[in-house]
């Protein structure tokens, strides 16, 4: 059997939206796993948190760090990357977690709104990608967030499906573009995941709980460790030849055509 090439999935890996949900859960798990976690969060105050808990709980030479930026920002992007390369001389992993949504009816779906939400979802996971590529070599890889809603679409809620839609084209793209330099480029598309944004769906009314589980063949929302340990396996040298790929974390939900 001939060499996979890779590098040995040990080293630094960066997680956007790592503050709290799916990306702290994930940062977690990473850390559990001997990997040096570096958090990246829109509240600096939640992502040096969340780096000072991993130290705790995963403590690994050098420490894990935490970095407050607005991923959208252009500059904001570039003195996260110069702060980062001032310390580290390579970067083995990139989740694109950060995300937001909003939930109004597209006819009165506010411009402001729109705009903020593809520019979270795709033009901040654009820049931190294009910022830290000098710091993925041979062996690195790159997981981004895509949804349920980059399989269907979700009423009420047409910024973020559209996003999520987005970055499948991204994940695909960036792959086709980057295999050569031995950059692996996947997605994880999860399903309804007990965090405070689903939660805060049932609570407004936008989401029907029961209508949700029975639609969902497993009958139950996801945890999220459950995404996290998926976004560990692309990240991983077990997933050595994965490549371009879309991973749904989702209970069956895309795959169920019943309509009784």
């Amino acid at each position: 059997m001939g060499s996979t090439g890779t590098t040995g999935a040990t080293g630094a890996v960066v997680i956007t939206g790592a503050g709290q949900g799916i990306g702290a859960e994930t940062a977690a798990i990473l850390a559990g796993r001997g990997r040096r976690v570096l958090v990246v969060d829109l509240d600096g105050g939640s992502a040096a948190a969340m780096a000072s808990r991993l130290d705790a709980d995963f403590p690994v030479d050098g420490g894990h760090r935490g970095y407050g930026a607005d991923i959208t920002d252009e500059a904001a992007v570039r003195a996260l990357a110069r702060a980062i390369g001032a310390e580290f001389a390579r970067v083995d992993g990139l989740v694109n977690g950060a995300g937001i949504i909003s939930r109004h009816r597209a006819e009165t779906f506010e411009l402001a709104r729109w705009e903020r939400e593809l520019s979270v979802h795709l033009t901040g996971t654009l820049l931190i990608t294009q910022q830290l590529f000098p710091l993925l070599g041979r062996g690195s890889a790159i997981v981004n967030i895509a949804s349920v809603g980059s399989t269907f679409g979700l009423p009420g809620r047409i910024a973020y499906s559209t996003a999520k839609s987005g970055i499948l084209g991204f994940t695909r793209t960036l792959a086709a573009e980057w295999g050569s330099r031995g950059i692996r480029v996947n997605a994880v598309a999860p399903g309804y995941v007990d965090t405070d944004m689903v939660r805060s769906g049932f609570r407004s009314g936008s989401l029907d709980e029961r209508k949700l589980l029975g639609r969902t063949p497993l009958g139950r929302l996801g945890e999220p460790a459950e995404i996290g340990r998926a976004i560990a396996f692309l990240l991983s040298d077990e997933a050595s030849f994965v490549h371009g790929a879309v991973l749904k974390v989702d209970g069956g939900l895309t795959i169920d055509g019943a309509f009784d």
